[in-house]
């Protein structure tokens, strides 16, 4: 029996994503034991107004209130993790509630980390691939690998099964979607929950991983597809979000971060980043 495994994610009025978040696992052989929905100033979700609860496993709600313009992402997720540790969970996924997990994504996931040995805490990467919108009906979840957007894709959206012991730097790391055994994200004393608008905390675990001797590592067949979403250009609560959680990076880590959350932001003119300035 391999560890008990809980899905964790945030929800802010993003109710067909998190639907189609649940009709994506469901489908799977191996489901998560909780699914933990932490619901920003949402009450449609902290009600239980979405059908998005099973026999098949356990759903756990809670919510947070927002600051204006300021989600704060890090401490719902946080606060995901406390409750699925309490509920007994050993294995954490943080997923965006834009990502579908595929019908063998926890089945892989489970496999790899059972079958890996390794020193130290580990941030683990399952490979995330992009939709194109969705037909007219909507996305059939057994075939969504069809509807995979194949131009431009992020450097974790296709792994080649040889670099899942490759270690990543920790400064250029971000996904939507990161495991972590609750032992090690314990030993690493937990997400940093000042991060705002659900940018820098997946950086800075990264970055807590590695200096605790540790490593984060691609995993090869665990697959979820983010759903997709228009290009918009950043709006300045977004740009202000970014350059905070950048300084805050610095402040902790002694260095900037350069993983794409900032590093789009800074080639297009929207961030600088000034090196006198206070944390």
């Amino acid at each position: 029996m391999g560890p008990r495994t809980a899905l964790i994610t945030t929800v802010r009025r993003q109710h067909d994503e998190v639907i189609d978040q649940v009709s994506g696992f469901s489908l799977g052989a191996v489901v998560p034991d909780f699914h933990v929905v932490i619901a920003l100033a949402d009450r449609t979700v902290t009600q239980g107004r979405l059908p998005i609860t099973s026999d098949r496993w356990k759903t756990l709600i809670d919510g947070l209130p927002t600051v204006k313009q300021q989600l704060p992402t890090a401490r719902a997720l946080q606060l995901g993790v406390e409750t699925a540790v309490d509920a007994g969970a050993e294995l954490l996924v943080l997923v965006d509630v834009t990502c579908i997990p595929g019908p063998r994504f926890l089945e892989k996931l489970v496999e790899h980390i059972e079958g890996t040995q390794h020193a130290g805490p580990t941030l683990w990467a399952p490979t995330v691939q992009r939709l194109r919108p969705p037909p007219p009906e909507g996305y059939e979840f057994t075939r969504l690998e069809e509807w995979v957007r194949t131009a431009h894709p992020h450097p974790l959206h296709v792994v080649p099964p040889e670099l899942g012991e490759v270690d990543l730097d920790p400064d250029q790391f971000s996904s939507p979607c990161l495991a972590v055994l609750a032992d090690d994200l314990a030993a690493v004393g937990g997400l940093c929950a000042d991060y705002v608008g659900g940018m820098g905390h997946d950086t800075d675990l990264a970055a807590a991983v590695t200096a605790a001797g540790g490593a984060v590592r691609l995993v090869p067949g665990a697959t979820v597809y983010r759903q997709h979403h228009s290009t918009q250009v950043p709006d300045a609560p977004h740009v202000a979000s970014a350059t905070r959680d950048a300084y805050l990076y610095r402040e902790r880590w002694g260095r900037w971060p350069t993983a794409p959350w900032l590093t789009e932001l800074v080639e297009a003119g929207l961030v600088s980043l000034e090196e006198d300035r206070a944390g």
